[in-house]
């Protein structure tokens, strides 16, 4: 009986000891596999943070990217104008023309980008290619078209693209009365104004014109601007031809020569142009007659006008002379 209680004990025992080890086991394989998971759940955590800033720096680089872009693109028509004024400024100092002022625009247009695309890879760490394709008159008179190709690179963004953009040409100065008057060129610019002292004489007697006395100390404008008064006839109203006058305004015209082609010297050309008004000096006798003040008439077709008082000053007035065809495009009929 001693032997069977005994042996029942020591049976207890060990199955005491196995069913604690049993629950060690268990409870170390949990722990491990929890311990696991855990590292698991934060790699994919990890992975899924990594893989967030990586979007997100990839989506602020294309960010950054594309606002460089629109900021090359707003800078095409500022460095463009520039160019073409610095064009324009040589030929009045010099008094030489452009010989081909699509291929000046172009070369001078290139070498400022150039250092505009040097600025850019120091600065942004883009490299920028570009090349002018083309210079041409716009069916408005007041602006010219440019056609750039440009390539731009960051490291796996890449933009490549014909850039074509209209700039305008207000503001600019009229190199023309400049050219015309080059062999006595008395001529002076008055920040608004050309003031042709007897430069516009000199010019009428050299070419036989009519009445040389009558554009003595005439003026004309300086600065492209365009005339708001449109349709044109609406000069004929009120003060409205002095306002016009007296602003400086071009019209547009199909007679009158484009701005590329005043770069060149030439008061005529095939290009839908401009043409602004020669004002002769005040007069008191309205008894005249001399060469129609539109410009291109004076420098070119030099065909006569009769004279139109717009203004007087007690006994002094102000005057144009007008064709018929000019009377009746602005009005004046």
């Amino acid at each position: 009986m001693d032997y069977i209680i005994n042996k029942f004990i020591k049976n207890k025992k060990n199955q005491k000891f196995f069913i604690n080890d049993e629950n060690g086991n268990v409870f170390t394989s949990l722990a491990i596999l929890m311990t696991f998971s855990f590292i698991l759940i934060a790699i994919l955590v990890l992975n899924v943070a990594i893989e967030y800033n990586n979007i997100n720096s990839d989506s602020i680089d294309s960010n950054n990217f594309n606002y460089v872009i629109q900021d090359y693109k707003r800078n095409i028509p500022i460095i463009t104008k520039e160019a073409i004024g610095e064009i324009s400024n040589e030929a009045i100092k010099t008094r030489i023309p452009c010989v081909n002022s699509n291929s000046a625009i172009k070369t001078k247009v290139d070498d400022k980008l150039n250092e505009f695309n040097e600025k850019y890879q120091i600065n942004q760490g883009l490299t920028i290619e570009s090349e002018v394709l083309s210079v041409l008159n716009s069916d408005d008179p007041f602006h010219i078209n440019i056609k750039i190709l440009v390539h731009c690179k960051k490291g796996n963004l890449e933009y490549n693209q014909v850039i074509e953009q209209k700039i305008s040409i207000e503001n600019l100065k009229d190199p023309l009365p400049f050219l015309m008057c080059k062999n006595h060129p008395t001529l002076v610019e008055n920040n608004t104004k050309i003031e042709y002292k007897d430069s516009l004489k000199y010019y009428f007697i050299q070419n036989s014109l009519e009445n040389p006395d009558a554009y003595e100390n005439a003026s004309s404008p300086l600065i492209i601007k365009r005339c708001p008064y449109d349709p044109y006839e609406h000069h004929g109203d009120s003060y409205t031809l002095k306002n016009c006058i007296d602003n400086g305004y071009y019209h547009e015209s199909a007679d009158g020569s484009c701005y590329l082609c005043r770069l060149e010297g030439k008061s005529l050309c095939s290009h839908y142009g401009l043409e602004t008004f020669i004002i002769p000096n005040k007069v008191a006798n309205l008894n005249l007659r001399s060469i129609s003040s539109s410009d291109h008439v004076i420098f070119s077709e030099q065909y006569p006008g009769d004279v139109l008082d717009f203004y007087r000053y007690g006994e002094l007035y102000e005057i144009i002379f007008l064709d018929s065809s000019h009377r009746a495009k602005y009005g004046l009929s």
